[in-house]
């Protein structure tokens, strides 16, 4: 099997004495590997001696995305292309409770997705970049949105919405999804649009959520585009 180290995301405030939760999860690692290492909230620099082979990431999404980030600053997200033109580091996530990305990609939480992480295939998966130099691996959103977008050269949003929506998507690149309340109670009208990037102009500043972490500061534009290849997620075929 490929070399396996584990990158615990641990909560703020937490040394290695980490909660009920991650506890189980990290005592089963012990069928695979010792390499067990504690890392910040939002993991930085300090992992890229850990990237190489197999990498697997206990954490939330937000977790797992900083991870990615570190990959792709340093060249090392690689495809599964035969022969690749270099071994791309293979990454395998643990979440500690259901999130969409674990929903979307069929992945277990908890010790039930550690043998999954571990000895699953690593499977070309969709990236998505931001023009502030961030990732996105799974649902980047803006609440009541007043902008004018564009998906590549179409134009989907001119005005009000009440939600905006962008996930990663394999096939075109980006999947952003317009929705608008209607009355009584009914679920949104929703218009779906693929492409390989999307535009956004707010009309006032505004706050982007990526993968569950508000921006730092509301922001006058933000464009999500697609990665030009994938990275290898350890996941059911």
């Amino acid at each position: 099997m490929t070399d396996l180290t584990v990158i615990c995301a641990r909560p703020d405030g937490q040394d290695e004495a980490v909660g009920p939760r991650v506890s189980p999860v990290l005592a089963d690692f012990a069928r695979f590997t010792d390499q067990i290492h504690f890392a910040g909230r939002f993991p930085g620099k300090e992992i890229d001696p850990l990237l190489s082979g197999r990498v697997v990431v206990v954490g939330e999404e937000a977790h797992l995305a900083a991870v990615l980030l570190r990959m792709l600053r340093r060249g090392l997200l690689g495809t599964n292309e035969s022969p690749p033109p270099e071994p791309g580091v293979e990454v395998g996530y643990v979440p500690l409770s259901r999130n969409a990305f674990a929903s979307r990609w069929r992945l277990r939480v908890g010790v039930d997705g550690v043998t999954v992480a571990c000895t699953s295939p690593a499977l070309p998966t969709p990236l998505v970049r931001d023009d502030n130099g961030g990732v996105l691996i799974s649902i980047g959103a803006i609440e009541a949105p007043d902008a004018t977008v564009y998906v590549d050269d179409r134009q989907v949003l001119s005005g009000p919405a009440s939600r905006l929506v962008v996930r990663p998507d394999s096939g075109a690149g980006v999947e952003v999804t317009v929705e608008h309340r209607r009355p009584l109670r009914l679920p949104p009208r929703k218009a779906i649009t693929l492409g390989r990037a999307v535009s956004i102009g707010f009309r006032e500043p505004t706050v982007v959520v990526s993968d569950g972490v508000p921006r730092p500061r509301p922001l006058p534009r933000w464009t999500y585009y697609a990665h030009t290849s994938p990275w290898l997620l350890a996941r059911p075929e």
